[in-house]
C-alpha cells in the first residue's frame, strides 16, 4: 500500500514538473467591467486551459498553468457584460478579442496579446461617417 501511494505521488510530482505555464498580458483593455477571458488550445492535449482575470482598463495580466506541450493557440475576449460568451452586433464582435499562437519552450512563458473591439473602431472611424 505505501509503495502504491509514493509511486503514485512521484507521478504526480513528475508531471507537475513539465506542466508549463503562460503570462499573457493583454493590452488596449478600454474598460473595467467584467472579465478578460482566456483559453489555450494545446496540440496533443485533450482539453483546453483556460484563465480568467478582472478587467482592468489599459493592461491585464493573466496566467495559464497546466500545460502539457511546446505551442498553443491562444484565443481570448474582454467580456464586459459577464455572459460568459462574446457579444456580436450588427457589425460583427462588440467586445474586445485577440488570438495569437505562441510557442513554449520554457516552463515559464509571457506573450502580449492586444485587444481589437472592431465594432467601435468602426463608429469612430471618420470613412465610416
Amino acid at each position: 500500500m505505501k509503495t502504491s501511494i509514493l509511486c503514485a505521488a512521484l507521478v504526480l510530482a513528475a508531471t507537475a514538473a513539465t506542466a508549463k505555464t503562460l503570462e499573457i498580458t493583454v493590452e488596449n483593455v478600454r474598460n473595467d467591467r467584467g472579465n478578460i477571458l482566456v483559453m489555450a488550445n494545446i496540440p496533443g492535449q485533450e482539453k483546453p486551459v483556460f484563465g480568467m482575470a478582472p478587467a482592468k482598463e489599459g493592461t491585464v495580466t493573466v496566467r495559464l498553468d497546466g500545460i502539457d506541450g511546446d505551442e498553443a493557440r491562444v484565443s481570448l475576449f474582454h467580456d464586459e457584460d459577464g455572459d460568459y460568451k462574446m457579444k456580436m452586433g450588427e457589425q460583427g464582435p462588440e467586445e474586445g478579442y485577440a488570438a495569437s499562437n505562441c510557442q513554449l519552450p520554457a516552463p515559464e512563458n509571457r506573450t502580449t496579446a492586444e485587444l481589437h473591439y472592431p465594432a467601435a473602431d468602426r463608429k469612430t472611424d471618420p470613412k465610416n461617417s
